[in-house]
């Protein structure tokens, strides 16, 4: 239990938030079910680090760990809306873009069914490892 509470605790100190964020403080999480277009690149996520002033702490390091089976996953920078939770002292931060990774999934030709893909990101400014699995449906 002190291991969650030490994670969500570095979590918000860092200011690093994900568009999907996670329902437990755990060193895995898994994001709800994402539904994407057969063969068409879509944004499926989008990470930032804030500063509590609101300004960005650089980016996250974002490392895939186990790609898609049935797709490819890539990441770029980007402008992206934060999604502090009312709780955070950012959540101020959520009205304006800044600056992120995102994160885009494309299945290969044709493909309809699920698949699934794991990331690893690392905080700009705090010893800080998240992984998170997402799990998607492509129709």
């Amino acid at each position: 239990m002190r291991a969650y509470a030490l994670v969500a605790l570095i979590l918000t100190l860092c200011g690093c938030t994900a568009t999907q964020p996670a329902q437990t403080p755990s060193p895995t999480s898994k994001a709800p079910v994402l539904s994407v277009a057969s063969g068409e690149r879509q944004k499926i996520d989008s990470i930032v680090a804030l500063n509590p002033d609101c300004t960005s702490s650089g980016y996250v390091t974002v490392r895939i760990i186990t790609p898609p089976a049935h797709g490819e996953l890539t990441t770029e920078r980007g402008l992206e809306y934060s999604t502090f939770p009312r709780t955070n002292e950012r959540y101020r931060c959520n009205i304006q873009k800044a600056p992120g990774i995102d994160i885009y999934y494309k299945s290969n030709p044709g493909y309809v069914g699920a698949d699934t893909a794991t990331i690893e990101w690392t905080s700009p400014t705090i010893p800080v490892v998240r992984s998170f699995t997402y799990t998607i449906r492509v129709g």
